[in-house]
């Protein structure tokens, strides 16, 4: 049989292959299919032709950056030369006669949704005025009432918080400000421990005398109270050479990185995890580094992670960090310098609450458990906040969006809630298939095998006996008084 020849698995650059150069990864050609049995399932191990084969992946290796010249590009301003995202055009209007309304969705014309791609989601008096053509349709108008209830209730919000602001300020740095303002507040109650509450004051005063702009997609840089440049694209090997030319492990921000409001973090919170048979949230292992050092590159330490898609951060506990860190001393037993700090930012939890975490530069990979090779050939620099778990229990770890955003992901109606994760595309990853009884399951009924009738369930093993406490010695017998004369 002739077979494809496995493309040599390669390690990233770093600790792991310090010299090796970085090529493209070969992709087996032709038609590659297996088929074994798996516990009565047939389960798809490998697929793949020369036809729907994804193209070679490459890796790109950027250049050297060049300090010199940043040097001198940090007080040019690059607002107003980033394109804005264009918005697509309006969709196709249906209308209803009053007469006849709507109100099934089974009933709806085929294209018909309720989405409204070519407004902005934060121009409220766009979303408002479409609310009342939609409910003016008569498809579905209920649903728009509901809708303009909501979008009436956040313009009067809004309206409260831009009355508290100097006029003139636009909505998003309005928003921008009273995320500052929980920030400041919190690092204040924390005796500005990472030396930020200069930074954050500063930042305020420049938005509201107009000096700053909320701009998406540029950032600036503060240390100390300073602003370092003007606003610009944000670079992670800028970053780095800005961070570390200004001893950025404290007081060093950068701010216009995340959203004007608190960032969703929107993680399930519970105290106990549930039992295996009601498991219905899935887990990872990913691997996670500080920055290689010059004198030694660093190691990594594999930690289980909680899926959360809607997290908009990787999130570990602070015991965690220093575990990092002192898995990393020298050896004359110094720990390595703290992780660069891009600053605070403030995180909207699932129940509505706020919270606030420190966030520092950490790089990340996956690594495939079987064959022991790394799923990226290079350590990707990601934002990663620490949980303080000082004086609290310590929280779930959460992954982040960066699996998704790298790596080609894929799941199986299975009732395991695994997921799958490759640098191929999924028709190569070798999922394997479900079976129409697991996927007509209906949650959240036990997915635990039901025995068939007359088979008796296998009894629990019996808890070990206690081992028996030793007998205490006897007493020694009293001598006998001897016998009168």
């Amino acid at each position: 049989m002739n077979r494809p020849r496995r493309a040599t698995a390669r390690k990233p650059q770093g600790y792991y292959s310090p010299s090796s150069s970085i090529g493209k990864q070969k992709i087996s050609a032709g038609w590659v299919q297996k088929e074994r049995k798996v516990k009565g399932q047939t389960q798809q191990v490998a697929t793949g032709s020369r036809w729907n084969a994804p193209p070679p992946i490459s890796m790109v290796i950027p250049e050297p950056l060049d300090t010199a010249a940043l040097e001198l590009d940090l007080q040019k301003s690059y607002e107003g030369k980033i394109a804005p995202a264009e918005l697509p055009k309006r969709q196709t209007r249906w209308q209803q006669p009053a007469t006849n309304p709507i109100v099934n969705l089974a009933e709806v014309p085929k294209g018909w949704n309720s989405l409204e791609p070519d407004l902005d989601p934060d121009d409220l008096i766009s979303q408002i005025s479409r609310c009342h053509e939609r409910i003016g349709d008569n498809i579905m108008s209920q649903m728009f009432q509901f809708k303009l209830d909501d979008l009436l209730k956040e313009k009067k919000r809004r309206d409260m918080m831009m009355a508290a602001e100097p006029v003139g300020l636009s909505w998003s740095v309005v928003l921008r400000l009273d995320t500052l303002t929980t920030m400041l507040e919190w690092l204040s109650s924390k005796n500005d421990e990472w030396d930020l509450v200069g930074n954050v004051t500063n930042v305020m005063a420049a938005y509201r005398s107009g000096n700053l702009r909320w701009t998406p997609g540029l950032v600036t840089y503060w240390s100390k109270g300073v602003q370092l440049c003007q606003p610009r694209p944000f670079k992670w090997d800028e970053f780095d050479f800005i961070n570390a030319k200004h001893d950025g492990h404290t007081g060093f921000m950068v701010e216009g990185l995340d959203g004007p409001g608190p960032s969703p973090q929107l993680a399930s919170i519970f105290l106990a995890a549930p039992g295996p048979a009601f498991r219905h949230h899935s887990g990872m292992f990913i691997c996670v580094k500080p920055h290689d050092q010059p004198t030694a590159p660093a190691l990594p330490l594999e930690w289980g992670f909680i899926d959360d898609t809607g997290a908009s951060f990787m999130t570990i506990n602070k015991s965690d960090l220093t575990h990092l860190l002192s898995y990393n001393r020298t050896a004359t037993g110094r720990n390595p310098p703290p992780p660069a700090l891009l600053g605070a930012v403030v995180l909207g939890m699932a129940n509505g609450v706020r919270a606030v975490n420190m966030c520092f530069r950490l790089e990340v990979n996956m690594r495939d458990l079987t064959n022991n090779v790394y799923l990226s050939q290079i350590w990707h620099p990601i934002q990663v906040t620490i949980h303080d778990d000082d004086n609290t229990r310590r929280v779930e770890r959460l992954n982040g969006p960066w699996p998704r955003h790298r790596l080609y992901s894929a799941s199986v109606p299975d009732g395991l809630s695994r997921t799958y994760f490759s640098e191929d595309h999924p028709s190569r990853m070798g999922v394997p298939w479900s079976n129409v009884l697991m996927m007509n399951r209906l949650l959240p009924e036990v997915s635990m095998p039901i025995l068939p009738p007359g088979t008796k369930a296998p009894k629990a093993p019996k808890a070990p006996k206690a081992p028996k406490a030793p007998k205490a010695p006897k007493a020694p017998k009293a001598p006998k008084a001897p016998k009168a004369p």
